[in-house]
């Protein structure tokens, strides 16, 4: 599989540099200004990324490209580079359903979402080694009169409105939204802990089963309509429409880099891929696109999952064939050749492992596929006519709730734990 392969060898000699400590991954868009750090109370800039909530729950996280500064003093100072800004949950959620903030008037309330145009005041401190600019208050200038400016406008419109549609179908919607868009913030903390423990965080975040069941409407669509050039057109269209709306993540943008390389090979009538290969090309770009990445857990445990499957499966398959059938033990083979491969990173992470989380993962995995379908299902007919909103919440909370005490379960199963 290696022999004669120079991806392959590049890539498993960038492997050993990045993680070896031999080469250090020096951030691309440092942030740079002729006033110090500690000195800066404002920042002019753009929004880079989609705001995602952090642990304590007090900030929100955005990636913000620095345009320009202002000190303490009242000094003004040109800027560039990238910089990670906390921004207040009652400035970014004044917008939503159901979370208004009467305080938000102090801070200041602005459609937080990629390509805004914001003035943040605060301070910057230094945590790990990284500046972050803490947000006391800000505002917003809307977004570029340009084309790309106004495509980003559209996405935060749609993920808002999204949003309160979610909103209206209650935990199940919150479900539902972190697994179309990966904003957990509707997202019930019960079951986000429940997913974690029971070794099924993977399903929450955004990777390749988001892209391949978004694909495999399209194909669907196309063979019932007997139309194979509505599918040929169709399946990268939704491929980009998703990751157009959810956002870049790590593990999204390994699994949108490999859907694409494999696109292009059918379009090259290719027979067959070889999926080592395109994982390490895939590995190999990322690292040059967003070298950032390489030291996230998601980037990780998304490249290390689906080696795993690749390297293993088959001789786990050919185990489990044995003693069960054909269509569960695949099933069971590709769960358990990810946990294999994905153990030592969760260990030395997280201190921690599920081992149950292999049968967890064939149990809900499915479940959860048909969460999706059936979800995107009542979201056309609730669009085509609204008087069926009621009865449609309450048949995907039903199916919400089955998977979430399935999940509940798992979750109080032992796991291996090697942390304090």
């Amino acid at each position: 599989m290696v022999k004669q392969n120079p991806i392959i060898y590049a890539c498993l000699i960038c492997i050993f540099l990045f993680y070896s400590g031999l080469v250090k991954i020096k951030e691309r868009n440092p942030f740079v200004s002729l006033i110090k750090p500690e000195q800066v109370s404002e920042l002019n800039g753009k929004i880079k990324s989609s705001p995602i909530k952090i642990s304590s729950g007090k900030y929100y996280s955005v990636q913000l490209e620095v345009f320009d500064v202002k000190s303490v003093q009242n000094y003004n100072s040109s800027a560039k580079g990238i910089i990670t800004a906390f921004l207040p949950t009652e400035m970014v959620e004044a917008l939503y359903p159901g979370k208004l903030y009467s305080s938000s008037k102090k801070t200041g309330a602005f459609l937080c979402e990629t390509g805004a145009i914001v003035k943040l005041k605060g301070n910057i401190n230094q945590k790990n080694n990284d500046l972050i600019f803490y947000c006391k208050s800000g505002t917003s200038s809307g977004f570029e009169n340009s084309f790309l400016g106004k495509l980003n406008y559209i996405r935060a419109l749609c993920r808002l409105h999204f949003k309160r549609l979610m909103y209206k179908w209650g935990e199940a919607g919150g479900l539902f939204l972190a697994l179309l868009s990966g904003a957990k913030e509707y997202t019930s903390k019960v079951t986000t802990e429940a997913f974690k423990n029971a070794g099924l965080s993977h399903i929450l975040a955004l990777s390749g089963m988001h892209l391949s069941l978004f694909s495999g409407i399209a194909v669907i669509i196309g063979k019932k309509m007997k139309k194979y050039s509505f599918v040929f057109f169709a399946k990268p269209f939704s491929i980009f429409l998703f990751v157009w709306f959810a956002g870049f993540s790590p593990s999204l943008l390994r699994a949108f880099i490999c859907s694409s390389f494999l696109i292009l090979e059918s379009i090259a009538n290719v027979k067959k891929s070889n999926m080592i290969t395109v994982l390490c090309f895939s590995f190999l770009l990322q690292s040059i696109i967003s070298p950032s990445d390489i030291t996230n857990a998601g980037f990780l445990l998304s490249y290390g999952a689906l080696a795993g499957i690749l390297l293993f499966s088959e001789l786990f398959t050919k185990l489990f064939i044995k003693f069960m059938p054909h269509s569960i033990s695949s099933s069971v083979a590709a769960s358990t050749s990810a946990q294999f491969f994905t153990a030592p990173i969760s260990l030395k992470l997280f201190g921690t492992f599920c081992p149950f989380g292999i049968i967890a993962s064939t149990v809900v995995s499915p479940l959860i596929t048909i969460f999706i379908y059936i979800g995107l299902f009542l979201i056309v007919i609730n669009l085509i006519c609204p008087i069926f909103a009621n009865i449609s919440g309450i048949f995907i909370n039903f199916l919400y709730t089955i998977i979430k005490n399935i999940v509940i379960v798992f979750s109080h199963l032992p796991i291996i734990n090697i942390g304090e």
